[in-house]
């Protein structure tokens, strides 16, 4: 198995440049791909700049805290039983790059944006968005 980076063109997908094609694969086989889109890392880098433009706002003892509350609050979680008691527990998914796609990563961030209007009162969306884009700029 191998990951193969793709370049989508009007004739269809070509390896992107610098793709390492293995060697085995010959003209005419057959191949089988799972197709995702690449995470954007500026977008990754915003959510976390949300956390520390959040955080001073909120009585969590650590922005990993923060991190965990703010995800489960936006739904991105895993449910697990407790098999001796049958609770469930939800479980905050992984931010890392290759535990989502760009799409659902994108759901994720304007989720955690809702989450933020709800820990902090009297903010508005716009508040939100600008802090990130004004401290991304730096």
């Amino acid at each position: 198995m191998a990951t193969l980076f793709l370049r989508r063109t009007a004739a269809g997908f070509v390896p992107a440049p610098g793709a390492d094609i293995p060697k085995t694969w010959h003209i005419g086989d057959d191949l089988r791909a799972e197709v995702t889109k690449p995470r954007n890392l500026k977008k990754h880098r915003r959510a976390f700049i949300l956390l520390d433009v959040v955080y001073p706002h909120t009585d969590y003892p650590s922005k990993e805290a923060l991190r965990k509350a703010m995800t489960i609050g936006a739904g991105f979680t895993e449910d697990v039983i407790n098999p001796m008691t049958g609770e469930v527990a939800m479980i905050p998914r992984s931010w890392a790059f290759h535990a989502m796609d760009e799409i659902t990563f994108s759901e994720l961030y304007d989720a955690l944006i809702n989450v933020a209007l709800k820990l902090v009162e009297g903010s508005a969306r716009s508040d939100w968005f600008d802090a990130v884009e004004d401290i991304a700029r730096l």
